[in-house]
């Protein structure tokens, strides 16, 4: 399972320049060189897991008084996704040498031209400032429509008025990085040594069918680590989505990704369909595209729960 945490303050890989310069090898190089040695520094571990709590990102589709999204602005009355789950990787000492952790919340504090991974970066720093020696890990949740909780007083999204713009991308992973390390100064569950794995695709009707096809094919993929189910989604899906699947399956402990295995475009919901705006506008999928993409992770999810 391969998870972008979806950085505004990177290269783009197939950029006309960059592509010039080699960037992409490079970096399929340096990607693929991290998995001899990980395989190589395997070791004897308990996982355990627990769940933190978050309201570090807000709502970023503003609604008017008739129910159109008017821009990319905090809409604190939307859904957001509070929960930061956190998988921990302990020694046979139980000293903590990983720590995996997610929320959903787009990492565009700010961008521009310097290269660093947003909050999430942050985020790690205080993890690992707590737990010395142990490597965080950051999964990206369904944070098609959700952005840090930042705002200047006239509404719009910016820089708040104490801070300049890298100073408050350090505040906002670092106030991320706190809540997992709150959430398990207690014991966590521990979880039992079953490991299994499905993947399947789904389809996803468009709004424009072409010649040859009408829906897009789209990965679903599912990991089973014990009682916990990690839901890995292609592309940016909104919260509600992500939300709703984790309802649907409230007697199982899950974990809902987006951005995950290959890029795809926005993947909305129903409802937001005739609200409009730029998550709207830029995905290519009807109103069906919800339910066919829930019903599928549902599906491989009961899939690995009953066998």
């Amino acid at each position: 399972m391969l998870n972008s945490s979806h950085t505004h303050c990177g290269p783009h890989l197939w950029h006309k320049k960059n592509v010039e310069g080699g960037y992409p090898q490079v970096f399929m190089e340096k990607i693929c060189s991290l998995v001899e040695p990980a395989v190589a520094d395997l070791q004897p571990a308990t996982l355990d897991f627990t769940i933190g709590s978050s309201s570090m990102a807000v709502n970023r589709r503003q609604l008017n008084a008739e129910g159109k999204c008017i821009g990319m602005r905090p809409e604190p009355r939307g859904p957001i996704d509070m929960d930061v789950p956190i998988l921990r990787v302990l020694t046979p000492e139980g000293q903590v040498r990983a720590v995996i952790f997610g929320y959903a919340c787009h990492p565009t504090t700010m961008g521009g031209y310097l290269i660093g991974p947003d909050f999430p970066g942050y985020a790690r720093d205080w993890i690992a400032a707590a737990y010395p020696d142990c490597l965080p890990v950051y999964l990206q949740g369904c944070a098609g429509d959700i952005k840090p909780r930042y705002t200047k007083p006239n509404g719009r999204f910016g820089y708040v008025l104490l801070e300049k713009p890298l100073e408050t991308v350090k505040e906002i992973g670092h106030e991320l990085g706190r809540a997992v390390v709150c959430a398990t100064c207690v014991p966590c569950r521990p979880l039992e040594p079953i490991l299994r794995g499905v993947h399947e695709f789904a389809l996803l009707p468009l709004k424009k069918p072409e010649p040859t096809r009408d829906a897009h094919e789209t990965e679903v993929q599912v990991l089973r680590i014990g009682d916990l189910y990690i839901i890995g989604m292609n592309g940016e899906v909104c919260v509600d989505i992500g939300l709703r699947i984790k309802r649907e399956l409230s007697d199982l402990t899950t974990w809902v990704n987006g951005y995950t295995n290959r890029r795809l475009a926005y993947i909305v919901t129903a409802k937001q369909m005739p609200e409009a705006g730029y998550e709207v506008k830029c995905s290519p999928f009807d109103e069906r595209a919800e339910d066919v993409l829930v019903a599928k992770a549902i599906e491989l999810t009961r899939q690995l729960a009953e066998n």
